[in-house]
């Protein structure tokens, strides 16, 4: 394996457990910032009391995962 494999394996590694994360904030009708690090914000918003914040929430949350998970698969088919 070579070192833009490893380092694409290790992107979704650590990716995953912050989609967790955002999927279940998102099923119980709360979202919080994903930010770069282990960190989470602790301001939380819900989907009842701000449902425009909510949606900007989990719209960059997304963005985020799909970047990262993005350029961890061209990483990982990258020619050699």
């Amino acid at each position: 394996m070579n070192e833009n494999r490893m380092i694409a394996v290790l992107a979704l590694v650590l990716l995953t457990p912050g989609l967790i994360w955002a999927l279940g904030d998102f099923r119980a009708g709360k979202v919080r910032m994903m930010l770069f690090s282990r960190r989470r914000s602790t301001v939380e918003t819900y989907r009842d009391t701000d449902p425009r914040r909510f949606w900007a929430y989990t719209a960059f949350n997304l963005a985020v995962c799909a970047v990262v998970g993005v350029f961890a698969m061209l990483l990982f088919f990258k020619p050699e």
